[in-house]
């Protein structure tokens, strides 16, 4: 019976380990990128490290707060959050809104004709509209109260605490306006942008906060459909 250990007996990728030629390879890795630091035969400034530039070496590889927060919490722009942070957030209003008796409201926001824009005019120029629209989503919503969450590239929600369905929709015909007043250009073509929204409420349409958030979809979808531009209730 043939001997597991025996190296001729043994895959590739187990022969690298058993052999050392793996702890070796690591070694030189190793030796090879941290070779400046350990020759102890060099004197630091000789091999150009001092103090200040090893330490301004070191911290390239550190990420700061702000970064870790961006990573962590953000979809890429800061007061867009990602849609996982967005529905813990969701979840806690909704509870905090049934122990008091409160209204709050999500929003559903879909940029029309994303998918013509995208194909007809390129990535930069969605890429230009959609900051566009991001920002009057910013503008407009309450930043030490609302939240805004990313759903999709052209699809936002948002939750609005305290605030009656009416109040939702008032806020969306704000936010249409202000869009509107925006020209956005591709050349010298002036591209029309609008923006369709799904607005729901607890307690009138759902208690749960995933069937809040549909409900509000489905109403922007509906909108959709019919061209666009416009606001409808779950």
């Amino acid at each position: 019976m043939s001997d597991p250990r025996d190296p001729r007996n043994q895959k590739p990728d187990q022969q690298i380990f058993s052999t050392g030629a793996y702890n070796d390879a690591l070694k030189n890795i190793r030796n090879r990128v941290f070779n400046d630091r350990t020759d102890t035969n060099v004197p630091a400034v000789q091999a150009g490290v001092t103090p200040f530039n090893q330490e301004k070496q070191e911290s390239e590889f550190y990420i700061t707060e702000e970064e870790l927060e961006m990573l962590t919490f953000y979809d890429g722009t800061k007061g867009v959050y990602k849609l996982r942070y967005f529905m813990q957030t969701l979840f806690r209003e909704l509870k905090r809104s049934k122990r008091y008796n409160r209204t709050t409201s999500v929003v559903v926001a879909a940029i029309d004709g994303y998918a013509n824009i995208l194909n007809q005019y390129g990535q930069q120029t969605t890429d230009q509209i959609v900051s566009a629209v991001v920002g009057v989503l910013l503008a407009g919503a309450r930043s030490d109260i609302d939240t805004i969450g990313r759903m999709s590239p052209d699809r936002y929600v948002l939750l609005l605490p305290e605030t009656p369905g009416r109040g939702a929709s008032v806020l969306c015909e704000r936010l249409q306006k202000k869009l509107s007043l925006q020209e956005h250009k591709h050349n010298w073509y002036v591209i029309p942008v609008t923006l369709s929204f799904g607005v729901s409420y607890y307690p009138g349409h759902a208690n749960d906060p995933t069937e809040l958030i549909a409900r509000a979809d489905l109403a922007c979808e509906f909108v959709q459909e019919r061209g666009g531009g416009n606001t409808a209730f779950a």
